[in-house]
């Protein structure tokens, strides 16, 4: 799972290689237990609170990750 969100996600900038990272971790998190709530997936209660921190961040916005995975799709179906 981790090869495939670092992959589909590297061309993320979201200012920082720390988001960068920590974006591919969270990603990883859930895909893998994809059949759960963020809170079970995180592990427990801080690392659930932290993702959502994440997602609430004002240092990017949703689409610039949406438009890192879209560039992706496009690389692979060249």
């Amino acid at each position: 799972m981790e090869k495939w969100a670092a992959q589909e996600l590297q061309y993320a900038d979201l200012g920082d290689t720390r988001r960068k990272k920590r974006l591919i971790s969270i990603v990883e998190n859930l895909a893998s237990q994809h059949s759960t709530i963020v809170l079970y997936a995180s592990g427990n209660l801080a690392a659930a609170s932290a993702t959502y921190d994440f997602g609430n961040s004002p240092y990017f916005h949703p689409s610039d990750i949406i438009a890192a995975q879209a560039k992706s799709t496009v690389e692979r179906i060249k």
